[in-house]
């Protein structure tokens, strides 16, 4: 092939691609913005959802909180290390710790949520657990750590696992 017909053929196509993507029909940025709609989409609900675990729990409701909890059998909740292996468990384990308190409130101090897939999200925050038990009326502060993961399941966000513990002071 002649050079002066392989420069103007090279010069034509780079033309072509400059002004399709000027265009915005090739932009990159379509894209990452499309995910970047997405990924945020996905974080607003997650954290409508966390909010209303959150709620469930200060109003000391266990079903309330665990209706957000997929029924899968394998280590659903890790809990100071204590693994409940079956939703019903942690269930009768959040029963159990419940009873006793007067009130609990949770205050976060970080929250972030990474989005790994449309269906797939990532939780990770650290707080304190606030609580007043019935019988002495004593007050209870706790920090803790937390994981969760959120699985998208019949258009709603369900928690799949869900790590907690007391964080390590040393």
């Amino acid at each position: 092939m002649n050079r002066v017909f392989k420069a103007t053929l090279i010069l034509v196509c780079v033309s072509v691609v400059w002004a399709v993507q000027s265009e915005g029909l090739l932009s990159k940025n379509d894209k990452s913005d499309t995910a970047t709609d997405q990924n945020t989409t996905i974080e607003k609900a997650i954290l409508k959802v966390h909010s209303d675990m959150m709620k469930a729990g200060e109003n000391q409701d266990a079903n309330a909180l665990f209706s957000h909890v997929l029924d899968q059998c394998k280590g659903v909740i890790v809990q100071n290390g204590r693994i409940m292996m079956t939703r019903q468990e942690a269930l009768d384990a959040t029963r159990q710790g419940l009873q006793g308190l007067k009130d609990i409130s949770y205050k976060y101090k970080q929250k972030h949520i990474t989005v790994i897939s449309p269906t797939v999200a990532l939780w990770v925050a650290d707080g304190t657990t606030s609580a007043t038990i019935i019988d002495d009326g004593r007050e209870i502060n706790v920090p803790f750590a937390e994981t969760i993961i959120f699985v998208l399941r019949d258009g709603q966000w369900k928690v799949l696992h869900s790590h907690r513990s007391i964080p390590n002071n040393g």
